[in-house]
């Protein structure tokens, strides 16, 4: 066969589609084993399904559930191997039927359903996304929807808060000050700021906590009961759960609202229909974006929108404890593992 005959029939393969090129790859943070370092490795780029963008991902927060899952704490299910990373900005790279997004549109996105946030590029559908204003950086859009939107849900949608209640928030490591800021500062309510580490309740104080502690069970309660008079609070908002939840039952008013918003003491306590009965009449409510994604997607769409916009006008602010490289993905988790801290912590994907 000469080589015009070859050129020819490579021709009508192409045409005719019979050629398939090769596809594009990226670097991603890989989760092989649980209870392993995450290794970094290519991935193809896959095709779009209608309603999907793919984002060029700036940055990416590290999220509670993202260490727990590192650690082997799959409620979710998740298979392995598996990107993490489910809270990340960037620039839309290409979009396929989308209607609210378009090419190089500036986004903060979550991917909490098939996760991936940990790589150069993840794919989102549209409804996952919003427009991140000029004003808030990369850095910041990408440690701000999650626990800000989650809080807004809890406190404002779910527990009515009101000016001047008391509310009893924990703060879970790397969780940030949403619940702080929304309380305090956006409904002017009186926070007893809770977390794991003496060395944050300086700065649960300087972003305006009425109180702080370091979680002890004898101290937060009689904490609780000094402040108010034994009636207890109005608001519980926990992260922690385990057993720190379990004393936060001992908090509530009569009539008052208990929110779980994470778990990130791994479980949940087991408390007794007998228990309960003994315990002041309250309401328990779970709040879950997640959740609100199924069930209510318009709220779940407008609570984030709402937190977007008070980041813009300068209302709120995530506060990041460290940035990290893609590459140094495992040191992140070495320091959330070793100092436990409030805030934030991002992976920087792009310079």
């Amino acid at each position: 066969m000469t080589s015009l005959s070859l050129s020819r029939k490579c021709f009508f393969k192409i045409a005719t589609g019979l050629v398939r090129r090769n596809s594009s790859t990226y670097n991603a943070a890989i989760l092989e084993k649980f209870n392993k370092p995450l290794k970094i490795g290519n991935k193809k780029s896959k095709s779009l399904d209608d309603g999907e963008a793919r984002i060029t991902v700036h940055s990416c927060a590290i999220n509670p559930s993202d260490f727990l899952l590192a650690e082997g704490v799959n409620p979710n299910k998740y298979p392995v191997p598996i990107t993490p990373g489910y809270e990340l900005t960037g620039v839309i790279k290409e979009v396929n039927g989308c209607k609210n997004v378009a090419k190089g549109d500036r986004v903060v996105a979550l991917s909490k359903d098939k996760l991936g946030g940990f790589a150069e590029e993840c794919v989102v559908h549209e409804n996952d996304i919003w427009l991140l204003p000029s004003s808030v950086p990369y850095d910041d859009g990408a440690a701000l929807v999650d626990s800000f939107g989650t809080a807004m849900l809890g406190l404002s949608h779910r527990a009515k808060l009101t000016e001047k209640q008391v509310v009893l928030a924990t703060f879970a490591p790397v969780h940030g000050y949403g619940a702080l800021d929304i309380a305090a500062n956006v409904f002017k309510a009186k926070v007893i700021a809770v977390c794991m580490n003496e060395s944050d309740t300086e700065k649960l104080r300087e972003r305006g906590a009425w109180s702080t502690l370091a979680y002890n069970e004898k101290q937060m309660i009689s904490l609780v009961n000094d402040l108010t008079n034994k009636e207890g609070v109005h608001i519980v908002y926990d992260t922690l759960a385990g057993d720190v939840l379990k004393s936060c039952l001992k908090c509530v008013r009569h009539e008052g609202n208990l929110i779980v918003a994470g778990y990130t003491l791994k479980e949940l306590p087991k408390v007794s229909i007998s228990q309960m009965l003994t315990l002041p009449s309250f309401n328990i409510m779970g709040v879950s974006l997640l959740s609100y994604r199924t069930h209510d997607p318009k709220m779940y769409r407008q609570v984030v929108s709402e937190v977007i916009e008070m980041m813009d006008q300068g209302l709120i602010s995530p506060t990041i404890s460290a940035k990290y490289s893609l590459a140094d993905i495992n040191k992140a988790l070495e320091e959330i593992k070793a100092k436990q801290e409030i805030g934030k912590i991002i992976i920087q994907v792009k310079s």
